[in-house]
């Protein structure tokens, strides 16, 4: 399990206004694994897992927008959220390398 950010563009119309705001989701992400038919000894495997989001925080907002921040993540957003889990996860191995390397 690992923590990431991600922005949350909405945008909408309120009695005949027109507004944006941006808000920053703090989210939690959870590798899933893949389907394995046949184990070595011969037990029959199990399913897929698939991969997991979940909202951490949102900021600035409020914990009325957490479920719908949820939402986002569940949908809209959880290719750009799974994204950034690998991005960030590919950065952090790297930085180890180096720190590695330098010894």
């Amino acid at each position: 399990m690992s923590k990431h950010k991600i922005h949350w563009y909405r945008s909408g119309s309120t009695n005949g206004t027109d507004w944006e705001d941006e808000q920053e989701i703090t989210f939690e992400f959870r590798a899933g694994r893949p389907e394995v038919r046949t184990l070595r000894n011969g037990d029959p495997g199990y399913p897929a897992d698939p991969d997991e989001v979940e909202v951490v925080s949102v900021s600035p907002g409020s914990v009325l927008l957490h479920d719908e921040a949820q939402e986002w993540l569940d949908s809209d957003g959880f290719d750009d959220a799974i994204a950034i889990a690998a991005e960030d996860h590919e950065a952090a191995r790297e930085y180890a390398a180096e720190l590695r390397a330098d010894r």
